[in-house]
């Protein structure tokens, strides 16, 4: 019934607030700097619509820093076009995790293992009125961008994120079309199935079912695209093996006898020649703080075991088996929001474009986790999830890339970002 109520707003919102522009390509015979001046008028109103990728989260957190850094922010500048945001203050809404991850806190001081509901949410800057051209809020689903406002949460956290970003009784759909926007980035359907990380894989449960997640997409997009000509849909990443933070029990295994005498981790032999995945940003943490508390207690060492704690236990691991039902999931989700964008002549792109870059994950190491700035090499923030400025720069030129191949907006394609700035 939630899904049919989600669908029905999506339709009334398209019949309400659409216009008769016509998604179409721009004269190809424009000089260029009447190209750029065209482009750069419709860029003016680009509303982004989206998940955490697009919100500019890092870290395990949000801070104005990571905001500005955050792709869509970084694809407007490179044509030279302001780009209002909901920027926090302070340490952020929750402060990012602090580097090295060894030193066990965020930014902010708090310890990075503390429950999200107590962390504190800083507010906004001053001078800024909501809602901004960013949209995009962290862990949003299709379903809340069609139906959710900072009312709908009960829990502690999750209303003071939203209220950061949307004015009271206000959904991301409508929060995007209410700027009446000439361009709209819409990038949805990660937090669909990256619940699966926690290790439960199952359609359902962590996984939203295609048959309920399509017709919330389509309905979405079919309002979006009749009020923007200009429109650019974002596909997922194909293999849950790419993410930086997931790692093969046997990379593990290569790295025991350094978690053995640096931080007193004992790995399983179960470890050896095992393809599990295992969710790194959990469980090496976990084991290098008891292992160094056994230590000090002068105790046995802990044992990190990379067996599968079997289905529906919260183990952080991923067997082949349940990858498979990951990416089977992704694929189609995938095939869909291609078809859709094909179907409406919308520009596409993915995460894929970033993720699935060879070399993307730097050979596993313990030590480097737990101590260096850069645990998952320059493109990953230290969630081993998100993107880091610089990964979100190869995102913002993947954007460009793609309205211009749709719709001839001869956009720059090269983002200005300069690493460690």
């Amino acid at each position: 019934m939630t899904y049919a109520r989600g669908i029905s707003l999506g339709m009334a919102l398209a019949f309400i607030t659409a216009c008769s522009d016509t998604p179409s390509p721009l004269s190809p015979d424009r000089a260029p700097q009447a190209a750029l001046e065209e482009s750069n008028a419709l860029l003016q109103r680009y509303v982004a619509i989206g998940t955490s990728v697009s919100m500019g989260w890092q870290s395990d957190g949000l801070t104005a820093a990571s905001q500005y850094d955050s792709w869509p922010a970084q694809f407007t500048r490179m044509s030279g076009v302001a780009f209002t945001q909901p920027y926090v203050s302070g340490t952020g809404c929750r402060a990012p995790l602090a580097a090295p991850l060894a030193s066990g806190l965020r930014i902010s001081g708090e310890p990075a293992g503390a429950p999200a509901a107590s962390l504190a949410c800083a507010p906004l800057q001053g001078g800024i009125t909501l809602p901004t051209q960013n949209v995009a809020i962290n862990g949003a689903t299709t379903f809340n961008a069609l139906n959710s406002t900072p009312e709908s949460f009960a829990d502690p956290f999750t209303p003071k994120l939203y209220g950061l970003v949307l004015p009271p009784g206000t959904t991301q759909l409508r929060a995007a079309m209410q700027q009446k926007p000439r361009v709209v980035s819409v990038e949805l359907g990660a937090n669909e199935v990256l619940p699966a990380r926690s290790g439960i894989a199952i359609p359902g449960t962590t996984i939203t079912p295609f048959a309920a997640w399509a017709p919330l997409y389509d309905a979405l997009v079919d309002t979006v695209q009749q009020v923007a000509p200009r429109v650019v849909l974002v596909g997922l990443i194909s293999d849950v093996a790419t993410f930086p933070g997931f790692r093969r029990g046997a990379e593990i295994y290569a790295d025991a006898a350094m978690l053995l005498g640096a931080f007193h981790v004992q790995v399983a032999a179960d470890c050896d020649a095992n393809q599990n995945l295992v969710f790194v940003p959990v469980r090496i943490p976990t084991a290098v703080a008891t292992g160094i508390g056994r230590r000090n207690a002068g105790l046995s060492p802990t044992v990190l075991s990379c067996a599968d704690g079997g289905s529906g236990v919260q183990d952080f691991i991923l067997t082949p088996a349940e990858a498979g039902v990951v990416n089977a999931a992704l694929g189609q989700m995938n095939a869909h929001i291609r078809a859709v964008a094909d179907r409406h002549k919308l520009a596409h792109f993915a995460l894929e474009t970033l993720y699935g870059m060879p070399g993307l994950k730097p050979p596993f190491s313990s030590v480097q986790l737990m101590t260096s700035a850069q645990p998952y090499g320059s493109l990953i923030s230290l969630d081993g999830i998100h993107p880091s400025g610089a990964g979100h720069a190869i995102l913002a030129s993947a954007a460009a890339r793609a309205l211009n191949a749709r719709y001839n907006m001869r956009l720059p394609e090269a983002s200005a970002f300069i690493a460690g700035r």
